[in-house]
């Protein structure tokens, strides 16, 4: 007599979502969930117009972190590719990195974007620059934020008034913290007697 040690293991059948592409365990309708998405959250952004990006254009991303084995977060690829390191902070879930749309610091959990809204905004963004490209108009430079460590730019309009052209801060804190850097360098126009 015989004894099987080691249980038959179930199939499974996997997919990829519709919205982000992650693949994941189809389990059929659950709830109002349908089984063709891994979450709410991609079923609401693929009826918003969200489709996955294909997975031919590497050229899209400005650069690579190690996401699974090797060294998490490292810059492993981005080294190898010659590409600058998208900057990533390790959270529970998933990642933190700044919105496609709004450039604020959000918890991705494979989207590039913090919500449906800044999606749109993104993609019309990016359709209006190739429409741009294709007449041959060249896009205006946006001015860089002057404070130490800040990467945004300096918006065209704030609270519904008109920027003024001698600003040199994307917002009131970055001002501050380009004070309190200024108040913190020595004077090194006084030579010692």
């Amino acid at each position: 007599m015989t004894i099987d040690v080691l249980p038959d293991r179930p199939s499974y059948n996997i997919v990829p979502c519709f919205a982000c592409g992650a693949t994941y365990i189809y389990k059929g309708r659950r709830g109002e969930l349908n089984g063709r998405f891994c979450s709410m959250r991609c079923q609401a952004a693929y009826d918003d117009g969200f489709t996955a990006q294909p997975a031919e254009q590497p050229d899209t991303l400005i650069g690579w972190r190690v996401a699974a084995g090797g060294e998490i977060g490292g810059d492993y690829y981005a080294n190898l590719l010659k590409c600058i390191p998208i900057p990533m902070k390790r959270t529970a879930d998933g990642f933190k990195i700044n919105c496609a749309g709004c450039q604020k610091e959000f918890e991705s959990l494979g989207l590039r974007c913090c919500s449906d809204k800044c999606e749109r905004r993104y993609r019309e963004r990016q359709a209006n620059i190739a429409l741009m490209a294709e007449v041959g108009i060249e896009p205006a430079k946006k001015r860089p934020c002057a404070a130490p460590g800040c990467s945004s730019t300096i918006p065209k309009w704030r609270k519904g008034r008109a920027v003024s052209k001698s600003a040199r801060f994307c917002s009131p804190a970055c001002s501050r913290r380009a004070k309190r850097a200024t108040e913190r360098l020595p004077d090194t126009s006084r030579e010692p007697t």
